[in-house]
């Protein structure tokens, strides 16, 4: 069964064909799309994230994505790609537990493995 594309929190594990670790004493990046205001919130790995999204069927467009401002020892490099990975996003794929991304020739941009938090 898939898991839903909105409000589900999403832990991102690849950008592009490069996997995505959590850096010790920091957050894991992930995002969740909060079905109420079409907002988007989440974490770059360093910094919170927030914005909005637009959804129709499987088409998908972030808006307006910022994060605070923190320098972190780690993950800058990782931030600053998953940021560049969301203003190219255009649509999106639910496989179970799986969420992709995909650019505008249905490329995958980003991976993503629904976490539940109990």
């Amino acid at each position: 069964m898939d898991e839903p594309l909105v409000n589900t929190y999403w832990k991102l594990t690849r950008l592009g064909e490069t996997p995505v670790a959590a850096v010790d004493n920091q957050r894991e990046a992930h995002l969740v799309l909060h079905k109420e205001e079409q907002r988007l919130a989440g974490s770059t790995g360093c910094n919170r994230l927030m914005g909005g999204y637009r959804l129709d069927g499987q088409a998908l467009r972030f808006e307006r994505p910022a994060t605070t401002m923190m320098a972190c020892m780690a993950g800058m490099d990782t931030e600053q790609a998953f940021l560049e990975t969301l203003e190219r996003v255009t649509g999106w794929e639910v496989d179970g537990q799986q969420l992709i991304l995909t650019g505008a020739k249905g490329e995958p941009l980003a991976h993503f493995e629904a976490v539940h938090l109990y």
